[in-house]
């Protein structure tokens, strides 16, 4: 991601004295001392949080009243979202009220310890009902920097889904309701959705020579680093399947794509007679989002989670069996740095794609064991289903070739109310960000216990 497209979070501390008569304050602020402590404190929180993410803070400016709030409402402007830290209590209501007409995303930080307790702490109740309740971009948190954290992951995939610059070769797949979910996803979403026809793209891929050094290369390193190569496996099919990735690498480059999808088992495969599965491997290995069978629906899906996590994702056949709680997840392409951008690659075996034959493939082994979350939405982006779950076991069905069994807690909920084709799976429990996430899109999430959930 580029550095003046990283998510901007600013932070303001409210620090107003008590107005005569009143001599003293709720919350740990008696004097500029204290304030000026804990806002030390505040400090290196954010340190700490900016050295762990990607997030840029900015701003740190103590407010004691409105003028204030009002005069630095142009420089917080630029926020993707703003923190503001409660510290005093003295005036809070209306600095509170102050602060929500910046209209940007508010994250409310209130601290409820035993030696640490905000003024804010008097009004919390209060905003919880007048403001997080009625605008979705409000919230309060307590405490938690886990939570806070989970918070900012929430906007920034829906800021990258927004400002995402996109690549689809050939039409969207009418078997996912097609161009009236691309209109839809730009409409909701805002994307921008760039066209490529097939021969076009065929066009490209012949400009570019076989046995170019750069297309040599990657089909050389794809083998020498798999743990096997299916014996049906010839030289050219190598070449031709590095050679699709070579060529939209470089049209990422030259365009500034940040995901791309390719209606790739449709009339592409008559022209070029090979499938992007190695391609989509290293892509999604390098953090672009890949997507197969232009499945736009999923696309959508697979920029909100490869955000939230900062991981890349699996797209999948996702098969259902109620009665065991279990997923069986499977496609013909993986990422092998599932962990992490940053982390060891999954080992895999190099195979061909299953259906067709025409590519060459990854069957990567996914981590058993493994905390994951699932999700799919529906192709009118009105409903996401989503799960977490835990990967059981490798399986070795005759299926597509990357393949996986997940425990869920209530594999007939996701049955009944199944959404989608394909779902998106990604390493790690993210369904608190993936909750808030949906909020801020105005996209209904079901998962399994939502009914219990949404009575607390």
């Amino acid at each position: 991601m580029k550095a003046d497209r990283k998510m901007k979070v600013g932070w303001i501390v409210l620090g107003k004295t008590q107005d005569s008569p009143y001599v003293d304050q709720w919350g740990l602020m008696k004097s500029e001392k204290d304030l000026q402590n804990e806002y030390d404190n505040i400090k290196q929180e954010i340190d700490r949080l900016e050295r762990e993410t990607d997030f840029v803070f900015f701003g740190g400016d103590i407010v004691r009243n409105t003028k204030e709030v009002l005069d630095l409402a142009k420089k917080y402007s630029v926020s993707d979202v703003l923190i503001v830290y409660g510290v005093s209590g003295a005036g809070t209501r209306k600095l509170l009220n102050s602060l929500t007409t910046y209209g940007i995303p508010l994250i409310f930080f209130n601290k409820i310890e035993e030696e640490r307790l905000y003024g804010h702490a008097l009004y919390q109740q209060w905003y919880q009902r007048d403001a997080v309740e009625e605008f979705t971009e409000v919230d309060l948190i307590i405490n938690d920097y886990d939570e806070l954290l989970g918070k900012l992951r929430a906007h920034r995939a829906c800021k990258r889904l927004e400002e995402s610059k996109v690549l689809c070769i050939g039409e969207p797949n009418d078997f996912f309701k097609g161009g009236l979910a691309a209109r839809a996803a730009v409409d909701m979403f805002r994307p921008a959705i760039d066209y490529m026809s097939f021969e076009t793209f065929q066009e490209r891929l012949e400009e570019k020579d076989l046995n170019e050094e750069e297309v040599v290369r990657v089909r050389d390193r794809f083998i020498d680093n798999a743990d096997s190569l299916a014996s049906d496996i010839d030289e050219e099919t190598g070449l031709e399947s590095a050679r699709v990735y070579v060529v939209l690498k470089n049209l990422i480059q030259e365009k500034g794509y940040d995901a791309i999808t390719i209606n790739c088992l449709s009339g592409i495969l008559n022209l070029i007679g090979v499938t992007p599965c190695l391609a989509f491997q290293k892509l999604r290995d390098e953090g672009i989002p890949a997507v197969c069978e232009a499945d736009i629906p999923q696309l959508v899906t697979t920029i909100i989670l490869r955000n939230i996590a900062d991981k890349p994702t699996f797209i999948n056949d996702p098969v259902i069996v109620p009665f065991e709680d279990k997923v069986i997840v499977a496609h013909c392409t993986a990422p092998t740095r599932m962990h992490g951008f940053d982390e060891e690659p999954a080992n895999y075996d190099a195979l061909l794609h299953h259906e067709t034959k025409l590519g060459l493939a990854p069957s990567v082994k996914f981590e058993e064991g493994q905390k994951v979350t699932l999700a799919g939405i529906s192709h009118d982006f009105n409903e996401m289903i989503a799960s977490e779950g835990l990967i059981e076991r490798n399986t070795d069905y005759h299926i597509c070739i990357s393949q996986a069994e997940v425990k869920v807690d209530n594999a007939e909920f996701l049955f009944d109310n199944f959404q989608g084709f394909h779902w998106v799976m990604v390493y790690g429990d993210w369904m608190d960000e993936l909750k808030k996430a949906c909020d801020l899109l105005g996209v209904k999430l079901r998962f399994a216990n939502e009914a219990k959930e949404r009575a607390h």
